[in-house]
């Protein structure tokens, strides 16, 4: 027996699930049936795919052996990932949430099986893990630190069962954000950070849902996470309308819009996005509870009344540990001194507090704005009636972007909303010239770059023109522009992952997605880009679960596009009567819609992706014309 047990060093992952005796006495069959699942779909694939063999089994737990640590860490994220996608459409009480601890030790090895103390120190960091969580020895942690720009936090030495030595264990941080560091004493702290609120004109990110997302700052290579960093954080919350009428909700929409866009390209200011902070709208303010929920160091709030020709401003910066106002103003003047109201605000509050990072001040980028309050006022008007994109809604916003044009022809804002909704019109309308929309949307997009090669929404909307129009590398070179001029749009990036996706290259699109989410976890549309490059993939189910969140979330809204992935991913998942009610309930509220429309919707690449997504939707009953 002795010459058939051999010693090794290698990389051991222990997993179990969390709660499995709960779950079982609930249910045991499906809860049987769900681990088989899981492992069958998702666990045992990736495993596989990152080089890894599973040694035991017993139950509900799982012992995997890896020849490398960042392979090792690199499969359990993508498992620990799926999962959430897997469990997103299942109620709480019936999810299966694994644990995952992974060490680096002396094993031994007999029969296939590992034993020895190197397994037992990954059972029992294992155990330390939460639900859903990974945790790493530091023996494991040394050998991805500079492998890996997963954030790490140290948990410190913690006494194990049946170990002798106390265990230095590291917790995966999935919000991607650096662990708390300690504080400095007073004397040492770096100067007071604050920023400027701008109120300036761009449309942020294109899209039907664009109120919904605006995040922090990621690298634009396509492969790169969004780095930690030691830079100041901020939220800003949603300006409140004292206008006395919900008329005016437009404009303080608008205004918080365009503060969180010129905040973003403040060089090293991180942004918490829009749809993190609109849910604070309505709320007195707690800036401790803001910061400690949305991560970040300082807080924005303010409110505008506009009446009679007159506009007051009120703006406060708040330290968000403390509670201390930093900074505060109020503004009472005409409402044609908008914008110099907006750049007396960002020079006095930067200018006075001296803020320096990361060994240089911070500074602010000017917009190049329309001098016509008029125009402005049409463009956020225009942009907030797009959402949603009715025919109705399109129909006024366009008329609303084409007056800022008729009153200021040089304001890059008007041509890119109204090139936009041109966009909208071609992608899903039952015109018998839809190609008229096309050429005007590319007509408008390429004004607007024209008048302001640095705004990031514009090129943006050119490369949705160009994707329509099949010009694929056009398009994803455009994109790529469009977030060097906007680095902190979440949704930018997520139209980035969708449109890799419709180029044939699905996975390379869902990472842009997952970074985008991570950037702007609340952000609706990402969940449709995410289950359409899914479903594009061949991940059916995680497809289906992604697409159903999303409509979960828009409160039972049945949309043409993501319905539309929706029904071919429950066909090629073989659940055919699911897909033919998914066509039959679409059909009863866009009635137009045809075999032709949805290669407009959805454009790919290759034929043979184009193919497959087709034949799904005709056997799921959706008309050839």
């Amino acid at each position: 027996m002795a010459e058939d047990i051999a010693r090794r060093l290698t990389t051991i992952v222990a997993a179990d699930v969390a709660g499995y005796s709960r779950l079982v006495r609930a249910d045991e069959e499906g809860t049987l049936a769900a681990l088989r699942a899981h492992k069958a779909e998702l666990i045992e694939p990736e495993i596989a795919a990152h080089g890894g063999r599973v040694a035991n089994t017993a139950g509900d737990s799982l012992l995997i052996e890896f020849g490398s640590v960042v392979d090792a860490l690199r499969c359990a994220m993508v498992i620990q990932r799926g999962m959430g996608e897997r469990n997103a459409a299942i109620p709480e009480q019936q999810r299966v949430h694994y644990r995952i601890g992974i060490n680096v030790g002396d094993v031994m090895a007999a029969s296939g099986d590992l034993l020895g103390d190197g397994v037992n120190v990954a059972a029992r960091i294992e155990a330390l893990a939460e639900p859903g969580g990974i945790c790493l020895s530091r023996t494991a942690r040394d050998q991805v630190r500079d492998r890996s720009d997963v954030a790490l936090e140290d948990m410190g030495e913690v006494a194990v069962k049946n170990i002798d030595r106390p265990v230095r264990v590291f917790r995966v941080r999935f919000d991607g954000a650096a662990p708390a560091r300690r504080q400095p004493s007073a004397a040492g702290r770096r100067p007071i950070i604050a920023v400027g609120m701008l109120v300036a004109a761009a449309i942020i990110g294109a899209g039907a849902w664009a109120w919904l997302a605006r995040p922090l700052p990621t690298p634009v290579t396509e492969t790169e996470r969004p780095v930690t960093s030691e830079a100041p954080s901020i939220a800003v919350l949603p300006f409140q309308n004292l206008s006395g009428g919900a008329d005016q909700d437009y404009f303080a929409q608008g205004m918080t819009e365009d503060i969180i866009t010129d905040l973003s390209k403040v060089d090293g200011l991180l942004v918490a996005s829009r749809s993190r902070t609109q849910r604070y709208g309505s709320e007195a303010i707690d800036p401790g509870r803001i910061g400690r929920e949305l991560n970040v160091q300082y807080v924005m709030e303010g409110s505008v009344r506009r009446a009679a020709g007159r506009l007051r401003i009120s703006a406060q910066l708040i330290d968000a540990a403390t509670g201390t106002q930093l900074w505060a103003e109020r503004y009472d003047r005409s409402d044609s001194d908008i914008f110099a109201i907006q750049d007396e605000i960002a020079d006095k509050v930067v200018s006075a507090l001296s803020v320096r990072v990361n060994e240089g001040s911070l500074t602010r980028e000017v917009r190049r704005y329309t001098p016509s309050p008029e125009a402005y006022d049409l463009y956020i008007r225009g942009r907030a009636k797009r959402i949603p994109p009715t025919p109705e809604n399109l129909a006024l916003a366009l008329r609303l972007f084409e007056q800022a044009i008729e009153i200021d022809p040089g304001f890059a804002g008007g041509y890119d909303g109204a090139a936009y909704v041109h966009v909208l019109l071609y992608a899903d309308t039952a015109s018998p010239v839809p190609g008229e929309h096309l050429d005007t949307a590319l007509r408008l997009a390429q004004k607007a770059v024209e008048l302001d090669p640095d705004f990031g929404s514009a090129w943006g909307t050119l490369a949705e023109v160009h994707l329509r129009m099949r010009l694929y590398d056009q398009s994803l070179d455009e994109i790529r522009t469009a977030i060097k001029a906007a680095p902190n749009d979440s949704l930018m990036r997520a139209f980035y992952g969708r449109n890799l996706g419709y180029a044939g290259r699905p996975a390379d699109g869902i990472e842009q997605i997952k970074i985008a989410q991570r950037m702007s976890p609340d952000s609706l549309p990402l969940l449709f880009f995410l289950g359409a490059n899914q479903r594009a993939a061949g991940h059916y189910p995680a497809a289906i679960a992604s697409l159903l969140e999303q409509r979960q979330q828009l409160g039972g809204r049945i949309l043409p596009a993501p319905t539309l992935q929706l029904a071919a991913a429950y066909m090629q998942a073989g659940r055919g009567d699911e897909a033919r009610a998914t066509i039959a309930a679409l059909l009863k509220v866009a009635p137009h819609l045809t075999l032709d429309l949805a290669t407009r919707i959805h454009p790919y690449k290759r034929p043979e992706d184009e193919a497959r997504f087709l034949e799904a939707l005709a056997a799921a009953g959706l008309p050839n014309r």
